[in-house]
């Protein structure tokens, strides 16, 4: 009965059919209208959807997940695009095809670099690990990203008044005889001020904490993970061990914990390291006070070594960077270090103390002129020469290295995060460690086992190296080794 009645409806005539289906029917202005606006709205709603779900219910939140999303999916696939290109057209040559993948990462690093200023919080902290991978980040990228080292903005210096009173429930004038209302330095979650105590004059830093770093901190990671793992899953495993060490970071009192018992287990050992000693009593949640470093950071030393070297060679600093990078990357700096005589620590610092010693003979012979000759005869006076701190690369490096795996094997307290922006070289020659906020600890059975992994990677075999990675808990997605 009812396939007689479906039989027996009238059809429509074909040609009205086809006028319905026909491209000149769709895109008339009203149809196309319609199905822009209604395209725009399912895909607006589904994104806010999306976005409220990821985020909760919280105004900032929702701003913060929006905001990422909406800057970085035309990136994904502005770049997805130009990969599927390639595997329909393949480029002519190696050499055009990384002139395209330069113009396309010249055209977003500086946008991207903004989203993570924007965002601030775990994304700085993220692209100053990256600023530090050359083998993995692309240049513009790794050049724009090295701003992060030492260029974040900082919040007023209200605001850290704020801070700090309320941390310690005084005014700060009753705490401090002097305070620096400008930052000397901001970093991921937050920054630090310069400051002399009350009473014994100490000169001091103090570090605040951003408190709204920590309350958006699991809402970035997951942004954060969702988009690797979309864009590149490879790393996705990576990000949750970069999540896990970042969680430790959000106590000040576990830093200064840290500074006090990694110094008294360093300096003593290593005389030319110095380590600030945390201000006793005066470390919270969120502010912590400590010894104030004299001296620049080691980057910004070698940056200006770097730039004599440049005037020599009659090249701008730029160029030098950009030459001794490519050097790098194509191993031809380290085949120019085995052919050319570099000299030893021994040879520097026998060189560096002839310098100062004749820079000091020259003071001397300024000071007398400036205050005989000038007076006498009304000359202009000389102005002195200024002590240079002598970079010693061998030294620095041997040094470092043994101070962390002093750290690691012997003590089993160790600084994680030991990026460039953490060193500093002191006026006096030495070096200063800063920043303790991701400190890890190893049990002595690790400990154990990571000496021997390391004895293994230098002198035994594949099987010995895989069977010491299981035996130290390694799990891959294969167990293929």
């Amino acid at each position: 009965m009812l396939l007689c009645r479906v039989l027996s409806r009238p059809r429509l005539p074909l040609v009205h059919l086809h006028r319905s289906l026909s491209v000149r029917s769709f895109i008339q202005p009203r149809r196309l209208i319609k199905f822009a606006v209604g395209t725009t709205l399912l895909t607006g709603t589904g994104f806010i959807s999306y976005t409220i779900y990821e985020s909760g219910p919280e105004i900032e939140k929702i701003r913060r997940t929006s905001y990422f999303w909406s800057r970085m999916i035309p990136v994904y696939l502005h770049y997805r695009y130009q990969q599927l290109y390639f595997k329909l057209f393949p480029a002519k040559s190696p050499e055009e095809e990384d002139e395209i993948w330069n113009k396309l990462h010249n055209k977003y690093c500086d946008y991207v670099l903004n989203v993570i200023l924007h965002q601030r919080g775990v994304y700085i902290k993220l692209g100053q690990i990256a600023s530090t991978r050359p083998d993995i980040i692309p240049k513009p990228y790794l050049k724009k990203f090295a701003q992060l080292q030492d260029g974040v903005p900082a919040q007023p210096g209200e605001y850290a008044r704020e801070m700090i009173e309320q941390a310690f429930n005084k005014p700060l004038e009753e705490i401090f005889s002097e305070f620096n209302p400008k930052a000397v330095g901001a970093a991921t979650i937050g920054q630090a001020h310069e400051a002399r105590l009350k009473g014994s004059n100490k000169a001091v830093i103090i570090k605040i904490q951003y408190p709204e770093v920590q309350r958006l901190f699991g809402l970035d990671f997951s942004t954060l993970k969702k988009f690797v793992r979309l864009a590149q899953p490879e790393h996705a495993p990576l990000f949750d061990e970069f999540e896990k060490a970042f969680q430790i970071e959000f106590d000040f009192r576990r830093e200064a914990r840290a500074l006090d018992i990694i110094g008294r287990n360093i300096m003593p050992r290593f005389p030319n390291i110095v380590i600030p000693r945390p201000t006793p009593g005066m470390a919270t949640e969120f502010v912590i006070v400590m010894e104030k470093l004299d001296g620049t950071k080691l980057i910004d030393a070698l940056k200006i070594e770097q730039a004599r070297m440049a005037a020599e060679q009659g090249k701008t600093l730029e160029e030098f960077e950009q030459e001794m990078m490519a050097k790098y990357l194509s191993g031809e700096l380290h085949r120019e270090a085995k052919k050319r005589y570099t000299p030893s620590a021994f040879i520097v610092n026998v060189y560096a103390s002839l310098i100062r010693t004749i820079n000091r003979l020259k003071n001397v012979y300024i000071y007398i002129y400036n205050h005989s000759i000038v007076p006498l005869l009304k000359r202009f006076p000389l102005e002195y020469n200024e002590e240079r701190v002598f970079i010693n690369p061998h030294e620095i490096i041997d040094l470092l290295n043994e101070v962390h795996a002093q750290e690691i094997l012997l003590d089993g307290i160790f600084n994680a995060d030991p990026h460039p922006g953490n060193i500093f070289l002191l006026k006096n020659g030495k070096i200063g460690l800063i920043d303790f906020g991701q400190v890890q600890e190893f049990s002595l059975s690790h400990r154990l086992k990571l000496a021997k992994l390391i004895v293994l990677l230098a002198e035994g075999t594949k099987e010995e190296i895989v069977q010491q990675y299981i035996s130290m808990g390694v799990v891959t997605r294969h167990m293929n080794p």
